[in-house]
């Protein structure tokens, strides 16, 4: 902070939330660390301030998303592209559809239909049996079934059948040195690495042969898959799981910001004082508060046998 925001924080009052830089979001900070806590809340068991910081989050995320819905299936791809249409058709010139210049006026025309099967499928809603719903369901599934067929195919049997169809050996690759740091950059290394993917895609697809009986020696070959899978598995499960930790980390980050740096009521720089009055250990202290007088007064008792 400048000089000036500093003996701003100096002479400020106490409890003046007004006194502050005009770089700190003083009421952003105290809802950061209101509903980070009334989470994390949830950790004794489930509480009113867990329930609270849930609706608002399931309101405040189902109106953002209506408004994006609105923007990106009706603002933008009718009424903007229906205006826009309708200028070319003034001037002469053409729309940019897919990649191609068309007539405008056909545009309007393929986008009309677009927003009529869209209408369609809001009989439903009025009619439960009723046959228009059909056509843009078929024509949606249809449409999707070609294009994740397509996608899927490249992303999860194409490329990776052409990943391991590189040579084993790397002639490019350092020698072998008795330097670790820099082992994974010689050949022996890259032999094996490759030789490990070889085996542990034959062993682990041998598994899945169900057609032919199970020989001693397609059984072994399927073990060794098994043991390839359950390691895919779990480090599956523990990228999964550093990634929650990060997460949390950084919401527990972005509370330790909030003490003190101008956000805290009482006290300036970094002290005791300053990091007791600041909006996550004041908020902290409110909810164990309640959530002890509502333990000692026996509501939630009530409220769990009423449940």
């Amino acid at each position: 902070m400048t000089f000036l925001a500093q003996q701003a924080l100096a002479e400020r009052p106490f409890f003046d939330i007004l006194a502050v830089p005009p770089d700190v979001d003083v009421v952003g900070a105290w809802l950061i660390a209101l509903f980070t806590l009334c989470v994390f809340s949830f950790l004794y068991k489930d509480n009113p301030f867990y329930k609270f910081a849930e609706h608002v989050f399931v309101g405040a995320g189902t109106a953002f998303f209506t408004l994006q819905y609105y923007e990106e299936g009706v603002l933008e791809p009718v009424i903007d592209h229906i205006h826009r249409a309708s200028g070319l058709i003034d001037s002469g010139g053409l729309l940019m559809l897919g990649g191609h210049g068309i007539d405008p006026t056909l545009g309007i025309v393929f986008r009309c239909i677009a927003a009529a099967l869209a209408l369609m499928l809001l009989v439903r809603l009025f009619k439960a049996d009723s046959w228009a719903p059909r056509w843009p369901l078929a024509i949606m599934v249809g449409v999707y079934a070609a294009l994740k067929m397509t996608g899927e195919t490249q992303a999860k049997l194409v490329l990776p059948v052409k990943g391991m169809l590189t040579p084993i050996t790397n002639p490019d690759a350092a020698a072998w040195s008795s330097d670790w740091a820099r082992v994974e950059d010689t050949g022996v290394f890259f032999t094996i690495a490759a030789l490990v993917v070889i085996v542990g895609t034959i062993c682990a697809l041998s598994h899945f042969i169900f057609t032919y009986k199970r020989t001693p020696l397609l059984g072994g070959v399927s073990r060794v898959g098994v043991v390839v899978l359950m390691i895919t598995f779990g480090s599956m499960f523990g990228f999964t799981v550093l990634g929650r930790i990060a997460l949390l980390i950084e919401r527990v980050d972005s509370l330790g910001t909030l003490s003190g740096n101008g956000y805290q009521m009482m006290g300036t720089g970094t002290g005791t004082l300053s990091v007791m009055t600041s909006p996550p250990v004041l908020t902290a202290v409110l909810i164990t508060l309640v959530l002890v007088l509502r333990k000692i007064t026996g509501k939630d008792a009530g409220d769990t046998a009423s449940t």
